[in-house]
């Protein structure tokens, strides 16, 4: 007789990684206005600081297809 292991769990795309994007954007905007109180000018730093958490978004969004496509 063999064993099969049972069935697989189906795959599944990670919470973290549907949540990347947009949480990137608002923690990315919030940062860039502290930044921006601090250092004189709050447009720049949110649109700053808003581009730099979207690319990190991005960034946590591809890794999470990678995972999510793996066959482990």
């Amino acid at each position: 007789m063999t064993d099969d292991g049972g069935p697989q769990p189906p795959k599944t795309f990670p919470l973290w990684g549907s949540l990347a994007i947009p949480a990137g954007l608002l923690w990315g905007t919030l940062l860039g206005v502290i930044a921006g109180m601090l250092l004189g000018n709050v447009v720049i730093g949110a649109a700053i600081g808003a581009g730099l958490g979207i690319g990190l978004g991005l960034t946590l969004f591809a890794a999470a297809i990678v995972i999510a496509s793996a066959d482990v």
